[in-house]
């Protein structure tokens, strides 16, 4: 058996091999699986050592709530810059729950990763990443509240109901496996919920859908 040939080292910022590592992360989740995936397999598709991947990640659980956290920043971002540009109430929350559910599913092979095999430490830090973008929403509806645009009882709840719905609703379509999912048809049903939830007295189903 010819001996394992050695790596060669290539000289890279800190922020390049992290990214070379979130990169093997999704190709080694995507294909060996969560529960199957081991340190060693992810550093060799990093292309780099065991105990260089402990300088950055300290499991691969980590590793997993970093590729998540990524999503969501990008989450983050998009719904920060709609926000800044202080338009209407309405269709604000429009705008803003189209982009994540467009986002959602162009990221649908991570969702699978996430929530069809992580564990719970993974799925723990995968939720305290989300909470920035539900802690993010609330903020804008308490204000939208304030000026009298939002009328639930509770509009910061019937915000996180709404939310956790759409998001069950994109898990469960996801997971199904289905590459052909009707993206304006979710949008429009989950704007519907929205408006429903937060007290829009305009509500009525999308012509489109009804």
């Amino acid at each position: 058996m010819e001996p394992k040939a050695r790596r060669k080292r290539v000289a890279k910022s800190p922020d390049d091999r992290r990214d070379d590592i979130l990169r093997a992360g999704e190709r080694v989740f995507g294909t060996t699986g969560f529960e199957r995936a081991t340190i060693s397999e992810l550093a060799d598709a990093a292309e780099i050592g065991k105990g260089t991947f402990y300088l950055y990640f300290e499991s691969k659980d980590h590793l997993l709530g970093a590729l998540w956290e990524r999503y969501v920043d990008a989450i983050v971002s998009t719904a920060q810059e709609i926000l800044a540009e202080s338009a209407a109430w309405w269709p604000t929350i429009d705008r803003v729950m189209t982009a994540l559910i467009g986002h959602a599913l162009k990221n649908a092979e991570l969702h699978r990763i996430v929530y069809g095999s992580a564990n719970a430490k993974a799925l723990e830090l995968c939720r305290q990443a989300n909470q920035r973008v539900i802690d993010l929403m609330c903020d804008f509806v308490e204000q939208g509240t304030h000026a009298g645009a939002f009328r639930a009882i509770d509009t910061r709840l019937a915000f996180r109901m709404s939310y956790h719905a759409a998001d069950g609703l994109l898990d469960d379509l996801v997971a199904d496996g289905d590459e052909h999912i009707d993206e304006a048809h979710v949008t429009a049903m989950v704007l519907e919920l929205m408006h429903r939830a937060l007290g829009d007295p305009k509500a009525t189903p999308s012509p489109a859908y009804a």
